[in-house]
């Protein structure tokens, strides 16, 4: 391939001869230069340029705000959750309670919305909540929380109370006969001293039925010594009955007993002067006066 010069000053052809590789050659490098510029180019912009442009570089002290705020908005996560559990148990408690009204509402819900979405890179600082607003939800949290606890604390006391009328709404352990001596100090009478006396004497015929004031489980049918033939039922709850100087019991360790079923007979066995039973009421392993459970059974 020839390629003609022409000058005007001199007039005579300058001649140039080309060959086909050498022409391919130079279009090639022509552009494999024109490609690289540009690609160095884009790479200069988007590597310095474009950052500057979007974002500001994070310092040390930004990072560690960033931190700082994360661990706190996780932080209320957590204890968001928490609160959704305690209010859930909370709710569970005042239906089993039978309670009716808004007195122990538990449906409010926490005053914040589930943490920031975490993009697993450094999170922009205009998305982070400032630190006051942080704080100012976990006060308001933790006032819930307050409130809650309080809550809680007065139904469980209604439960207890609940738990504790269970058995003292129940019968009395025997349907004929009177009561002979009283839950208290009195004199001995085997001893004429005054000595403390931890139940309810009730008196009448021998072979008269005693009854289980409450549903619960045998955990003691036998002889035992002061008492004779002695029955002792588990209410739950901390709650035992004694049932004491039968003539003969009909029951037995771990047996399952109803409230007013048959468990003895009235009998004189063990320390006593006749024909009597003595009944004793423990709550939590000491003995109370039964006389409060045997009025409201009354009633």
């Amino acid at each position: 391939m020839n390629i003609i010069f022409l000058s005007r000053k001199h007039g005579r052809p300058l001649t140039l001869q080309l060959n086909f590789r050498w022409l391919v050659s130079g279009v090639v490098g022509l552009v494999f230069l024109s490609v690289s510029l540009g690609a160095t180019g884009y790479w200069a912009v988007s590597e310095y340029v474009l950052p500057e442009m979007v974002t500001p570089p994070m310092t040390a002290s930004d990072k560690a705000r960033q931190q700082a705020l994360r661990a706190m908005v996780d932080r209320m996560a957590d204890i968001q959750a928490r609160m959704m559990r305690i209010d859930a148990l909370g709710a569970h408690l005042a239906e089993s309670a039978q309670l009716k009204g808004d007195e122990f509402d538990f449906s409010a819900r926490p005053p914040m919305g589930g943490p920031l979405e975490d993009n697993d890179g450094d999170m922009d600082m205009g998305l982070m909540p400032d630190r006051d607003t942080i704080e100012r939800d976990m006060s308001s949290m933790w006032q819930d929380i307050q409130s809650r606890e309080t809550q809680l604390l007065a139904l469980d006391r209604i439960l207890q109370e609940l738990r504790e009328q269970t058995v003292s709404l129940d019968n009395m352990p025997i349907h004929e006969g009177y009561i002979t001596s009283r839950f208290g100090y009195r004199h001995d009478p085997f001893t004429g001293k005054s000595k403390f006396h931890g139940g309810i004497d009730f008196a009448g015929r021998e072979g008269t039925d005693i009854y289980s004031v409450a549903d619960g489980v045998v955990v003691w049918a036998g002889r035992m010594s002061g008492y004779g033939n002695l029955v002792e039922v588990d209410h739950g709850d901390g709650m035992v009955t004694r049932y004491a100087h039968a003539k003969a019991v009909v029951v037995k360790v771990g047996d399952l007993v109803n409230k007013d079923q048959l468990i003895a007979y009235m009998g004189s066995t063990g320390r006593s002067t006749g024909t009597h039973l003595h009944y004793e009421v423990l709550r939590h392993g000491k003995r109370v006066n039964p006389a409060s459970f045997i009025r409201i059974a009354q009633r």
